[in-house]
């Protein structure tokens, strides 16, 4: 008995990642704030990059925060923007939309 196969072309799909770019102060709190966020919507992220860093004399330490987040609804997007931004550390938020390959799992 032979199945038809489609070819794994055919059956490539994309899926939407968002990736969040977060500037905060860099104190204690300000990274398990953040990741409340997502948590509290029941979302774990693909990737969490955080990076510490001195502009200058002047300013204090910021911390970098890079989050990926594949599979969410343009509303939810847009709600974890907002709610990225009124956190009291975080000075600023940027998102963009990634596209993600995914090739199926064929069943043996």
């Amino acid at each position: 008995m032979s199945t038809r196969v489609e070819s794994p072309k055919s059956l490539t799909s994309f899926q939407e990642t968002v990736h969040y770019s977060v500037t905060a102060d860099a104190h204690p709190g300000a990274l398990p704030c953040v990741l409340a966020l997502f948590a509290r919507r029941g979302i774990t992220p693909d990737l969490v990059k955080v990076h510490r860093y001195k502009q200058d004399d002047f300013f204090e330490n910021n911390v970098s925060i890079e989050i990926h987040v594949t599979g969410l609804s343009a509303q939810e997007q847009n709600i974890i923007f907002h709610k990225l931004a009124a956190q009291i550390a975080v000075q600023n938020v940027r998102d963009e939309i990634l596209f993600q390959k995914t090739q199926p799992k064929l069943a043996s």
